[in-house]
């Protein structure tokens, strides 16, 4: 079994894939971890590994800062990939860009570029979820770590939302037809007061 864990921070700033493997050694210590940078990703490079699951990590820059042939091998992965894949924050807008779907900051509160001086959803945060994939077996409203100023603004065509709260209506979403799944928050972050992020990762790896 290998997970294959895509890093899309810009030089590593970002601490989303660290905190990604670090939780997966923990959770699955017997399974190896690869981790490779956003701009080395492609499906021919899937179709080589192999990988059992793709995890697409939390970004560090405003998506304008991406250029569209850092992203290309990255969407082909999205769009084509056989093997279930969970978007994380960035990850899970990156499903949606793959899509066409419109990202966008939840808010801007005060000039600035870039994401300064724009609404940030951060800490602990309940979402109200549908019970279907990710959060079978979870209880309805669930607690969860969150740490983004964007957003996914519209569903990308295809998905379902799965899990939403007042700050951002889309939460969670998941392929109609693909094991193909985004969340907004960090399931990877869970503590011992809010442990749901633990079973959110727990499902995703136990799809085969």
């Amino acid at each position: 079994m290998l997970i294959y864990l895509v890093d899309n921070t810009v030089d590593g700033q970002g601490a989303s894939p660290r905190e990604l493997r670090a939780v997966l050694g923990r959770l699955r210590p017997e399974v190896e971890v690869l981790t490779e940078p956003l701009e080395t990703v492609s499906l021919d490079r899937v179709r080589d590994l192999r990988p059992s699951h793709i995890i697409l990590s939390g970004q560090s820059h405003p998506w304008d800062d991406y250029s569209a042939e850092s992203l290309r091998g990255v969407f082909e992965v999205i769009r084509q990939a056989s093997q279930p894949i969970l978007g994380v924050c960035g990850g899970h807008q990156l499903i949606a860009l793959a899509y066409g779907a419109p990202v966008a900051l939840m808010e801007r509160l005060e000039p600035g570029d870039g994401y300064q001086g724009a609404k940030r959803e951060r800490g602990y945060y309940e979402v109200e979820t549908t019970g279907a994939g990710l959060f079978e077996d979870l209880p309805d409203k669930i607690t969860v770590w969150h740490s983004h100023c964007d957003e996914v603004k519209a569903l990308p065509p295809g998905f379902e939302c799965t899990a939403s709260n007042e700050t951002c209506k889309i939460q969670a979403m998941q392929h109609v037809k693909r094991p193909l799944f985004g969340v907004q928050f960090h399931p990877e972050l869970f503590s011992e007061g809010f442990p749901t992020g633990q079973r959110v990762i727990e499902n995703f790896l136990a799809l085969l």
